[in-house]
């Protein structure tokens, strides 16, 4: 036979941790987002570089 626990405070304190995790992700989203962005713009600039050096051309 299960047992009910009768103490709210497990359940409002899981929900507010969720929430909380919700609003950081939220909050840090479009950082994130740049960092990739710059990332990506870094990684296409050293391989064009990298193509340039191998095929000869002026760096």
């Amino acid at each position: 036979m299960a047992t009910k626990s009768k103490n709210k405070w497990g359940l409002i304190g899981s929900l507010f941790s969720i929430v909380l995790a919700f609003i950081s992700i939220g909050y840090c989203f479009p950082s994130i987002l740049e960092m990739i962005g710059n990332g990506w713009e870094r990684s296409t600039r050293t391989v064009a570089f990298f193509a340039r050096i191998i095929t000869g051309g002026n760096v």
